[in-house]
């Protein structure tokens, strides 16, 4: 008698979840990890460019704040949108597409005649950056075997982060010699990548398993692990769904998690696009010359790359609960420690601690927590929407500091803002996170809704 459907489902789980890590799965994995680094790298250009197109443009601090949250309005839509597109129709052509988008509209930038014009294009731009921050992470988190899905989905946070330093190292080099609009044109180079994901990426495996592509799923997996799994997921007992929806990130076993998630997006995206915005300007304005803050600011941001690589390693030894609340915190002591200071070196190092803890540790963490939490039907939609708030304090933080900026107000106000948001977020992890370590996807769902849990020894990697 030949297996059902459902058996053939839960056996290629099982050999998806125990795959050791091929050279199929390190292909896919460096291609979308290219893709994401280009994306944190156009996020970035803001702080790079922004002291050119104030002078460009004769903008004031406020209007240059409107001009950095221009960006985040469209990545919050992009984000919010792009999650329930994925689930519905799958998770590798709208990563390819959102690649493309970005590219086009940062060649629209290069020849913006007007600062509105720019402004708009930046907030197209952010339509498909944000779109690919919702896509990205869940095709990852449904790919590679558990046991290393924490691990890469921090190290793909921190090839995003790596975007940062990098917009700064190559604004020092291009912006001086070719101007702000340069940047731009480099910022074009997306496009290349997401042709190259649309000819080369599979679908995700559970997304077409929730399709009822069998066939289609059972060659990707031939493809792409070795040997037979033992794992039986129960997930596909349930009635299948085909799609997201926003209901299941709000229904009642979900609500206490997914508000403790959006509001730590809110701070951590205050925290990181807030900081990137304006860190280089606030620099020059404590009489840093550009050159230098740019210098300062690649350096600070560097560190953020090392702690999200090394929250990879925490999170599956000693939880992700633990990594969110400590790194919040301490990111804020931090903060508020580096606003009282101006010395070189001072400012170097308790800046590097508080964006190595906060947007390394703890940031990172946080989006491979969004990206396993809800159930394969809504994994898009729950990060899409997680990514929208992050984008949410990213659109209200740079406004706000470009007005306390105006103020001529004491700088120690400018660190004590990031220095509150990181303690509060610290809070929410530690009193309303579902612990996902040692636990496929799979099993948080059934664990969370209240389903029998899964015994196998083997279902407990991560």
């Amino acid at each position: 008698m030949p297996p059902s459907p459902a058996t053939s489902s839960h056996s290629l789980l099982g050999r998806l979840d125990e795959s050791a890590f091929t050279p199929r799965h390190l292909r896919i994995y460096v291609t979308v990890l290219l893709g994401h680094f280009l994306c944190g790298f156009v996020i970035n250009l803001t702080g790079v460019i922004l002291p050119g197109v104030i002078k460009s443009f004769h903008l004031t601090s406020a209007s240059a704040g409107v001009f950095s949250s221009a960006l985040f309005a469209g990545m919050l839509v992009g984000a919010a949108v792009a999650g329930t597109v994925s689930d519905r129709y799958g998770r590798k052509v709208p990563l390819a597409i959102t690649l493309m988008v970005y590219a086009l509209f940062s060649l629209a930038a290069v020849f913006a005649p007007s600062f509105g014009a720019l402004v708009s294009f930046r907030a197209l731009q952010g339509i498909g950056l944000g779109a690919e921050i919702a896509v990205v992470l869940p095709y990852i988190a449904e790919f590679v075997p558990s046991r290393h899905r924490g691990p890469l989905v921090t190290a793909a946070t921190a090839a995003w982060l790596i975007g940062l330093p990098t917009a700064a190292a190559v604004g020092t080099a291009v912006v001086p010699v070719f101007g702000w609009r340069a940047m731009f044109v480099i910022a074009t180079v997306p496009v290349l990548v997401g042709v190259f994901m649309l000819t080369t990426l599979p679908e995700s495996v559970r997304y077409l398993l929730r399709r009822g592509r069998l066939d289609d799923a059972r060659a990707i997996v031939g493809t792409l692990c070795r040997g037979a799994g033992t794992t039986v997921p129960t997930e596909y007992h349930e009635t299948p769904v085909t799609h997201g929806t926003v209901r299941t990130l709000v229904a009642r076993h979900y609500l206490r998690y997914t508000i403790a998630i959006w509001f730590m997006e809110v701070c951590a995206g205050a925290f990181l696009y807030g900081l990137s915005s304006w860190l280089p300007s606030v620099l020059e304005g404590q009489g840093v010359s550009l050159l230098k803050s740019f210098g300062y600011t690649a350096i600070i941001t560097t560190a953020g790359v090392v702690g999200a690589l090394l929250a990879g390693q925490l999170i599956n030894r000693i939880g992700r609960r633990v990594v969110l609340g400590g790194g919040f915190v301490l990111s804020g002591l931090f903060c508020l420690a580096w606003g009282t200071t101006s010395a070189t070196g001072a400012v170097i190092l308790l800046g590097s601690l508080a964006t190595f803890f906060g947007s390394g540790l703890a940031g990172s963490t946080l989006f491979a927590y969004a990206s396993e939490l809800y159930p394969t039907a809504s994994r898009a939609t729950g990060l899409g929407w997680a990514a929208a708030w992050q984008k949410v304090g990213g659109l209200v933080m740079p406004v706000l500091v470009g007005f306390v900026l105006a103020m001529h107000t004491s700088q120690f106000l400018f660190f004590l803002l990031f220095g509150i948001i990181s303690v509060l977020a610290g809070i929410a992890a530690l009193v309303a996170t579902f612990e996902t370590r040692g636990r496929t996807v799979e099993q948080i769902t059934q664990e969370i809704t209240g389903s029998q849990a899964m015994t196998d020894p083997a279902m407990a990697r991560s």
